[in-house]
């Protein structure tokens, strides 16, 4: 066991003599021993740093701390915390911007002499063309021939491939008077054109 200094005072030596060799102390606070022996030399040691012990290290003394300290900690430990929600963005400014309508196609020159393809455009010597893509043909103000409002067509792309190929093969007896147009890429560009007026 290491003693922080025996040169402290006889009192701690005879205590410290006592521990190791399992004696009592007498009344007169020296050691009770069966053997008769002169007291040892004082004994130089190290620093306490240099040896530690924690039989030579003294405990420290518990600190009291007030109930309402240990209250309020209690309370904090056993409180949830909370999740840090992030700020939800805010919501993008909304533009409105005008419908670009597509310019028609070179080949639909071919059709603009009989009809339009604007929104709320009139109707000429053939119908408006505006919103056709997709529906019944044959519906609408204008007055179509029996021919072609009986034909039960709807103006799809295969349909409207053969229509503009050749109207007169395609619904036999109507009323347009137009040879056809016999290239499929120029077809496919009216077509095309028609699919954006709707």
């Amino acid at each position: 066991m290491a003693l922080r200094s025996i040169s402290a005072g006889g009192a701690l030596l005879a205590l410290a003599l006592t521990a190791c060799s399992g004696g009592q102390p007498d009344a007169g606070g020296a050691p009770a021993s069966t053997q008769t022996e002169a007291a040892p030399a004082p004994v130089e040691t190290a620093a306490p740093e240099a040896l530690p012990s924690a039989e030579a290290t003294p405990e420290a003394a518990p600190t009291a701390v007030p109930s309402a300290a240990v209250e309020a900690a209690a309370k904090t430990a056993a409180a949830p915390i909370p999740a840090t929600v992030p700020a939800k963005p805010a919501a993008p400014e909304v533009v409105k911007v005008a419908a670009v309508t597509a310019a028609p196609p070179a080949a639909f020159g071919r059709c603009a002499v009989c009809h339009t393809a604007d929104k709320g455009g009139e109707d000429k010597i053939g119908p408006n063309l505006y919103g056709v893509y997709g529906k019944a043909a044959g519906k609408g103000s204008y007055a179509f021939s029996e021919e072609f409002k009986s034909a039960g067509l709807v103006l799809n792309e295969a349909t409207l491939h053969k229509w503009l190929e050749n109207p007169r093969a395609l619904v036999p007896g109507n009323r347009m008077s137009f040879p056809g147009i016999k290239d499929p890429a120029k077809r496919q560009e009216i077509i095309d054109y028609l699919k954006q007026q709707s």
